[in-house]
């Protein structure tokens, strides 16, 4: 039988196995960070998944920015190793939510964000399905998802 070393909780102090997430925090660790992007590295490699259709992207409410989504995986923050950078909002976190395509639907999802994301002005508590049109709010934000499925 295996033994799990217990730790506290970097965040909250909480008794938590090594190598797992707190329950009680429920926060995204640097772990969780990191298995995010070698998933979304091996999906950006994969040949055998399903295409996107042709011109997805997120524009910028403000500044008409346009971010085209050219993988299955997105991620949306302040950080520099997003794919959708929002360097000048204090109040989005640097790896605040993500859109994915999984079985032809596009999702948004938090990730465990300090403010919370918003879809059509209600908040993200479980990933939801995004569709053409849709206002997502990161921090003070508003990015507008579009779908051209010419």
């Amino acid at each position: 039988m295996i033994e799990k070393t217990i730790e506290p909780c970097p965040t909250c102090g909480r008794p938590t196995p090594t190598d797992t997430r707190c329950v009680f925090c429920a926060t995204v660790t640097d772990l969780d960070l990191k298995s995010l992007q070698l998933d979304y590295v091996k999906t950006a490699e994969s040949d055998d998944e399903e295409d996107l259709p042709r011109l997805v992207s997120v524009v910028v409410q403000k500044t008409g920015q346009r971010f085209p989504l050219k993988s299955r995986k997105v991620k949306i923050g302040r950080g520099p190793s997003n794919q959708v950078i929002i360097p000048d909002d204090t109040f989005t976190s640097r790896n605040h939510a993500w859109i994915t395509y999984e079985d032809g639907e596009f999702w948004l999802e938090d990730l465990g964000s300090t403010n919370g994301t918003l879809l059509n002005g209600h908040p993200v508590v479980k990933r939801q399905v995004l569709s053409s049109g849709d206002k997502v709010r990161v921090g003070h934000t508003e990015l507008t998802f579009e779908v051209d499925k010419n």
